[in-house]
């Protein structure tokens, strides 16, 4: 190739710095960017998994630059809906629980937003409860809790998110207990990082809180019970409805679960189909690198690609259970 060609090549693109490519195949151009909104304190597990995803998955995207940002609030009803009045174009994308936070803000706290304003593009991580109390509580066992809040109603004290899941567990709890909703004091903070730090501090007697995202305070909570419909042999306590029904003849469905997912907006979905799909495409390749699951598992977190329609169907049969509890919206 003689120096004319060369340059002719040059000039009509066909041959560029590895800078000029790498910038072409940015997201979806060189200078756009992508802010992940985290509806919670940082800590949680949505923040947590939030920014392992913005730390590794640039590169995949050409290197476009994910920012996190936190705005918390009412269990998340509060950044949702500001992420709702975003731009619908791939520049923010929610990270959250859509089961049970997504969902309790629309049925519980009647936030101004609906499940179909939301497009689940993956439920990485799926995470049951554990019913824990502090490591130097005096109730040992559900019983003995359950004994404290009927006998002497409104002095146990527990943290929950208003509206979550794990509140509504407490609830239908009290229900089948045929005891009183201020039964149990519930104290309220904004995120599951400052729930598990009540609890495990002793600010509070109680709480129902994401399991694997309270392993890092394993010493410092006593669990009583597993709130799931299967048995993890790792906390070495009972099902919550085994302990319910031997000793109060009582059982209740499990509304507690955490699906923590990467959400957009269902009209950028429609509205953008190409860019959601290189979006996917790069969000799925991050999670099948070594580098993030050996980040993730660290992290002890998993990375786990569903995909849309599983993520979507999963979160739509528990919002559907969930919207069997929920008042009516005014």
């Amino acid at each position: 190739m003689n120096r004319r060609q060369l340059m002719t090549l040059t000039g009509a693109g066909l041959l560029a710095a590895p800078g000029i490519l790498r910038a072409q195949s940015a997201w979806p151009g060189p200078r756009d960017r992508i802010t992940f909104v985290v509806p919670f304190n940082p800590g949680g597990s949505a923040d947590r998994m939030g920014r392992s995803i913005a730390q590794h998955m640039p590169e995949e995207l050409g290197g476009t630059a994910i920012n996190v940002i936190n705005r918390p609030g009412a269990s998340g009803a509060t950044g949702a809906t500001w992420f709702r009045t975003q731009r619908d174009d791939g520049s923010h994308f929610l990270v959250m629980q859509a089961v049970p936070f997504l969902a309790n803000a629309i049925l519980q706290l009647n936030a101004p937003i609906r499940w179909e304003d939301f497009h689940i593009i993956n439920t990485q991580w799926v995470d049951y409860a554990i019913v824990a109390v502090p490591a130097d509580s005096p109730y040992r066992t559900m019983q003995e809790l359950v004994n404290a809040i009927r006998e002497r109603p409104g002095t146990v004290s527990t943290a929950v998110m208003a509206g979550s899941g794990a509140y509504i567990q407490h609830l239908i709890m009290l229900e089948r207990l045929g005891l009183p909703r201020d039964a149990i004091r519930f104290v309220t903070y904004d995120g599951g990082a400052p729930v598990r730090t009540a609890v495990a501090g002793g600010h509070v007697d109680m709480t129902i809180v994401a399991a694997q995202g309270s392993r890092s305070i394993r010493d410092r909570i006593r669990p009583l019970a597993v709130v799931d419909d299967e048995d993890h042999a790792e906390w070495g306590v009972p099902m919550m409805n085994t302990a319910m029904r031997e000793n109060f003849g009582v059982t209740m469905p499990m509304v507690s679960s955490y699906t923590v997912s990467v959400i957009c907006r269902r009209s950028f979905a429609e509205r953008h189909p190409d860019r959601l799909e290189r979006f996917a495409n790069a969000y799925r390749a991050t999670l099948e690198r070594e580098d993030y699951r050996a980040f993730a598992t660290q992290g002890g977190f998993p990375y786990v690609w569903r995909g849309h329609e599983a993520s979507q169907a999963m979160n739509d049969e528990a919002y559907n259970a969930l919207a069997g509890y929920a008042p009516a919206r005014g």
